[in-house]
């Protein structure tokens, strides 16, 4: 009966100690609560400091989850790796493949377990209302099993796809099939027309599919478009190579076999191979691109910001320890532990993380929208910035720690009371210690330091985005509008054919009422990089094999150079009698006489693109232009006249005397006079196409920005608290010193000196920290170092009339305080 008495009684003793325990947590809540409530104040400005600390932390964590954390959505995503050419030859490392070595690598490796290759063409769609041009690709038929994806509807390619002839067959992204066939079934069977031939649809991809890039919308078989010499060609490199490792392998060993193949090609195919090779990368590298050194920087300046955050609150829960010193003795006195009081104050301190914490959450919300303009353009469509459980789990776990953080340090502060001192000052007068002082100038200085770094930061991505956007292109940028045509080569590949349209559109532009001129080109700067080709200079010793002399080149149209403002520095320009059957010439750019002919004797030179090809003659010399971007120096180029070369010239420049947005209808109208079927894309004005180039500089700019100044008003909150506190804590001894004479301005001075003192400390601190830090930056700086003593002295100057600011209001309150009353409270 006694051992059953037993039995029984201990899960009761257990459930009896359970309730305990939550009785007891749920009292420590209820007062939390209650004594917060007494200071609605402090409540209010401890949860929106905290809100900011952690809102900006669960965005920026939500961002980098997205961009770096999610697996992509293949299967085994971390075994995906892309295989690149090293053609440094024409100045690019990680250049597309070769049809030729690619079938080669496929052949020869065996750390791979599967392989597949693509290209990006566009497509013309035609038959269902306005021409449209949409991004496509066509593929080999192992791609997709490499990737790990199969269609949602239909099938994928076969083998016998990948041969040349074989039927035409296409497969749509979700959004075309949804656009085309209102997301009907049946349209697998159904046919669509691209560049004028009909494809069979036999598959849909799954929604979240976006491969290669996120607007890609049709895949077609890469027998649709390649020829049987194609395949063993290794002078085009044109192909993406994705490649899934077999279990086991390294991307390492991986390295080392591709290297050893491209060492046997280079002594099989000198005159193609010798100087290329390749190399092996993680898919998600190519996604993320220069992505990852900006969510670095942004990791760092949000952490400061949390840090700052916490400092506030500390230096916050300081300051109200010490007030409620004679609370804590009388608790003391009473009987309350040492263990109970600190369990207490811990208490109060997470009820206000997880309050702050529930506003972050809302904040960060609230910033997704903005936020979603930084995921990489290749897996925008693959990830979506969402609050899921691993943000909810991040907010929760930065809060509870941001809690435990700032809450110990008053906490221990508060175990010093003495408990004599504390109850006969009752509720007269209350002085911090020493300790408590100095642990409170400490923060204050540590909050300027962490204020300084991040402003220093945010203040060279200011001025890089300021020098960025001022550089000269080299071209006329207002009143430039641009339009894509996308000519159909299989109608305009005949040169008379071609040149009639040009002289047929740029008649009808150039009529319109607003237009100055206009010029048509392969690719308009900035927003076509250049493409690169190989030549021969006449009477210069020839390279040995696989070497070669190589160039950006672009096609234009008479008026195109004189359209966007390039200038002419020598000979002529690009004239009406270049055409079809004349004698064949090309514009050369400063770049290109500088590296070729450093003498500057270009003109009359000659060229040719290949053995047997016809000699091409330089007519010009023509100013260099920033045709790769603002922050690339401008490289060696070439324009040829776009009748003469049979490659498409399908972007069309045109110059208004106005607001060039205004005349976009009546452009597009024009040129659809000219052919009906013509799909035009594309319409933007150059300003358009330079903010866009500019984008991720300014979003970064803002960023920093924002954080910078969260971060300096949180320092100048910290600064007037701590001087706000000081100055309540010494009425006394302030009145005794104004009775004895000190005047107010004494007064001032000695209040707002501490603060600037305290400033000065955190400023030079912060300097010495920015030094470090900022270096990390320099990848997204132009024009300034990372350590620009212009921009140091700009913050210093800043943080201090902030904590000037800051000081002013407590010192003048200091300086109004009554000798009499302050000395009558003091006795």
């Amino acid at each position: 009966m006694g051992d059953r008495s037993l039995t029984v009684a201990a899960p009761m003793q257990r459930t009896l100690t359970d309730f305990g325990q939550i009785r007891l947590i749920t009292d420590m809540l209820r007062y939390a609560l209650r004594t917060l409530r007494k200071s609605p104040g402090f409540a209010a400005v401890a949860m929106l400091t905290l809100a900011l600390g952690v809102g900006a932390n669960s965005a920026i964590f939500t961002l980098i989850d997205a961009v770096l954390l999610r697996p992509l959505p293949f299967a085994q995503p971390d075994r995906l790796v892309l295989v690149w050419e090293d053609t440094n030859m024409f100045g690019v490392k990680d250049s597309p493949a070769a049809m030729g070595n690619y079938v080669e690598w496929r052949a020869g490796n065996h750390v791979f377990e599967r392989m597949g290759a693509l290209e990006e063409p566009s497509y013309r769609l035609t038959g269902v209302g306005e021409p449209l041009v949409i991004h496509g690709s066509i593929v080999t038929a192992s791609l997709f099993p490499t990737l790990g994806v199969q269609p949602a509807l239909g099938r994928a390619f076969r083998e016998d796809e990948d041969q040349p002839g074989t039927a035409k067959t296409a497969i749509l992204s979700d959004g075309l099939w949804r656009r085309l066939f209102a997301a009907d079934p049946g349209a697998v069977g159904n046919s669509i027309i691209l560049n004028d031939a009909t494809y069979t649809i036999v598959g849909v991809m799954p929604a979240r599919f976006r491969f290669p890039s996120h607007d890609t919308e049709v895949w077609a078989p890469i027998g649709t478009r390649y020829q049987a010499s194609d395949f063993t060609n290794r002078g085009r490199h044109n192909l993406m190579v994705v490649a899934r490792l077999a279990a086991g392998a390294t991307i390492e060993r991986a390295n080392q076999e591709i290297g050893a193949i491209c060492q046997r090609l280079a002594q099989q195919y000198p005159e193609t191979n010798r100087n290329v090779g390749a190399f092996v990368a993680p898919m998600r590298d190519h996604f993320v691109g220069e992505s990852r050194s900006l969510l670095a920087v942004l990791c760092g300046a949000v952490g400061f910001v949390l840090l700052i955050a916490c400092v506030n609150i500390a230096n916050l829960l300081l300051a109200r320890a010490v007030n409620r010193r004679h609370e804590i003795a009388i608790r003391t006195a009473m009987g309350a532990g040492r263990r109970h009081l600190v369990r207490q104050l811990l208490t109060e301190a997470l009820v206000l993380a997880s309050a702050g914490g529930a506003c972050g959450l809302a904040l960060a919300y609230w910033s997704l929208r903005f936020l979603d303009k930084l995921v990489p353009k290749g897996i925008s469509g693959m990830t979506a910035l969402a609050l899921d459980g691993r943000v909810l789990g991040f907010t929760l776990a930065v809060s509870l720690a941001t809690g435990v953080v700032f809450g110990l340090l008053p906490a221990f502060q508060t175990m010093r009371v003495d408990l004599h001192e504390a109850l006969t000052q009752g509720g007269g007068r209350r002085v911090a210690g020493g300790t408590g002082r100095r642990m409170q100038q400490a923060l204050v200085i540590s909050e300027v330091a962490l204020a300084f770094v991040l402003t220093a930061g945010a203040g060279l991505m200011i001025r890089t985005f300021v020098l960025l956007r001022g550089v000269d292109p080299g071209f006329r940028t207002q009143n430039i509008l641009t339009v894509r045509t996308s000519m159909p080569s299989r109608l305009y590949q005949d040169d008379t054919k071609r040149e009639a349209f040009f002289n047929e559109a740029l008649r009808r532009v150039e009529a319109l009422p607003g237009v100055v001129s206009a010029g048509f080109t392969n690719g308009v700067p900035i927003a076509f990089k250049g493409w690169v080709n190989g030549f021969t200079i006449e009477d210069r010793p020839v390279l040995g094999a696989g070497q070669f002399s190589n160039s950006n080149f672009r096609l234009v149209t008479p008026g195109y150079l004189a359209t966007l403002g390039i200038p002419l520095r020598k000979g002529r320009a690009i004239e009406a009698r270049d055409r079809p059957g004349a004698p064949y010439v090309t514009l050369v750019n400063e770049a290109f006489e500088r590296k070729f002919w450093p003498g500057g004797n270009a003109l009359g030179k000659r060229l040719r693109f290949g053995s047997g090809q016809p000699w091409v003659t330089i007519v010009g010399v023509i100013g260099d232009i920033r045709q790769s971007g603002l922050d690339a120096l401008p490289r060696a180029e070439m324009y040829l006249p776009a009748a003469q070369v049979p490659d498409p010239a399908d972007w069309l420049a045109v110059r208004t005397s106005g607001d060039p947005s205004r005349l976009a209808a009546a452009v597009r109208r024009e040129l659809r006079a000219v052919d009906r079927d013509l799909p035009i894309s594309d319409l933007s004005t150059m300003d358009e196409i330079l903010d866009r180039e500019v984008f991720d500089r300014r979003v970064q700019m803002l960023l920093l920005a924002v954080f910078a100044g969260v971060a300096v008003i949180l320092a100048s909150v910290g600064i007037y608290g701590v001087l706000a506190y000081m100055v309540a804590q010494r009425t006394h001894e302030i009145g005794i010193r104004m009775a004895l004479g000190a005047r107010p301005w004494d007064v001032l001075l000695t209040v707002a000196g501490q603060g600037l003192a305290l400033s000065g400390v955190g400023v030079l601190v912060g300097a010495a920290g920015a030094l470090a830090v900022t270096r990390v930056l320099s990848k997204l700086l132009f024009g300034v170092a990372a350590t620009d003593p212009a921009t140091f002295l700009s913050v210093a100057g800043l943080l201090l009339v902030v904590a000037a600011l800051a000081a002013w209001l407590p010192a003048r309150r200091a300086t109004k305080v009554d000798p009499i009353q302050a000395c009558g409270a003091g006795s």
